[in-house]
């Protein structure tokens, strides 16, 4: 088949710490109400950082029988219930439709770490003969992405991918390149993170990247602002449907937008920091926008990776500015993580919907807790209150460790 195809957004669904269902992820971001909190799920009080985006009254029953729940590992659930609410957003009938033709990909960085822990407990204290028989399928990076296609009879490609915070990305390019190489014509995108455990929430502390801003948790994550003192962890899942342009027209689909483009790099500098020569992540920008076959001028707003670690933030400001010139200071630049904390490979898939959300509304949510601006940090980030423009095109950037650069561009249709 041809590989000229378009591939448009029809669906979407989320688990956030700031809210559960579209509506009311949508309405925290664009008045800033932040989903980070003390973290409760264990005794916090000897870590430097007790803090984390909590996902709040989320009832794995609600989406799946209690056998399956039981099952499926916290990041799974997360995956699999974002998944349906998508896939009811889009309004596809599956009955209709060829199983051949439909496919799943998810995302996760963590994975099952959360029944890791439990399970292992049990073996050290009991023996092997306690431990249960379904561990092998929780701890399974590919158990969500098998839950989904066998609820829906989904028999198309399938697969699960982990790229770290760049995930969520990825997996939707993998997903746009099934569709537009012919593949397949409906994808299920996702992705779950569950990292607030005792032993991953240790791991990340010891890293030393986390914010120890323990006291008010919601204003710790402070993206661009001289006194940042690192990131906040975050759970949860997202989904988007991408679905092929005559596929989703034929079924008289609604179109939220269309994916256009994408890039990936690495700058292969270190596993932890950022090369702050920025000649990876402005050569991604620029290789991005060619493949859309974009000039600089339509970049209406950029949906940022903005972590709260203050070197990540210089250079990604600094190859905005580079990459854009004049133009980067007309650009909105926002960041979701200090409402949203940062999910690992769900933030990909929200600032996807966030970006979408933004062009449906014509509203761009602000970021957060921007007070005291790092003087290289000088574009316009929306600080605390929402900025009504409308947006065309939108890009998206991610930044992992190891170097790891995504960078997509999605439009209104």
């Amino acid at each position: 088949m041809e590989n000229n195809r378009r591939v448009v957004i029809t669906g979407m669904g989320v688990i956030a710490p700031n809210g559960i269902g579209i509506d009311n992820f949508w309405d925290s971001l664009v008045h800033g109400r932040s989903g980070v909190r003390r973290i409760t799920y264990f005794d916090v009080s000897s870590y430097p950082t007790q803090i984390a985006g909590i996902v709040q009254d989320f009832d794995p029953t609600n989406h799946m029988d209690p056998k399956s729940a039981k099952r499926l590992s916290r990041f799974a659930q997360f995956a699999f219930a974002a998944s349906q609410m998508a896939v009811e957003d889009s309004d596809i009938d599956f009955t209709k439709e060829d199983p051949y033709r439909m496919g799943v990909f998810i995302g996760t960085a963590i994975g099952g770490g959360d029944v890791i822990e439990t399970q292992h407990i049990i073996f050290m204290e009991k023996g092997i003969k306690r431990i249960a028989p379904y561990t092998v399928i929780s701890v399974s990076t590919h158990s969500a992405s098998g839950m989904i296609s066998c609820e829906y009879n989904l028999r198309g490609p399938n697969t699960t991918i982990s790229s770290g915070c760049n995930t969520g990305l990825d997996a939707s390019y993998l997903a746009y390149n099934a569709i537009r190489l012919g593949d397949a014509d409906f994808v299920i995108v996702g992705a779950g993170e569950a990292p607030i455990t005792p032993c991953i929430q240790a791991f990340f502390c010891a890293s030393g990247n986390l914010s120890r801003e323990n006291k008010e948790p919601w204003k710790a994550l402070k993206p661009y602002d001289i006194n940042a003192d690192g990131m906040v962890m975050g759970e949860g899942g997202a989904s988007i449907i991408l679905e092929e342009l005559q596929h989703a027209l034929k079924r008289n689909a609604k179109i939220y937008g269309e994916f256009v483009s994408y890039s990936a790099l690495n700058e292969a500098f270190d596993l932890f920091g950022v090369d702050s020569n920025n000649g990876t992540m402005t050569q991604n920008f620029r290789q991005v926008l060619k493949k859309g076959d974009m000039v600089y001028e339509e970049i209406d707003y950029i949906n940022a990776h903005g972590n709260g670690i203050l070197t990540y933030d210089i250079s990604e400001t600094q190859a905005i500015k580079e990459v854009f010139g004049e133009l980067a200071y007309n650009i909105p630049v926002t960041s979701i993580k200090p409402i949203t904390g940062h999910s690992l490979s769900a933030i990909g898939i929200f600032q996807i919907i966030t970006s979408l959300l933004t062009m449906k509304h014509s509203i761009i949510p602000p970021t957060i807790n921007v007070k005291n601006p790092a003087p290289e940090c000088d574009l316009n980030y929306v600080p605390d209150q929402f900025l009504r423009k409308e947006v065309q095109t939108a890009l998206i950037n991610a930044h992992g460790f190891g170097g790891s650069i995504t960078a997509i561009i999605v439009k209104k249709f």
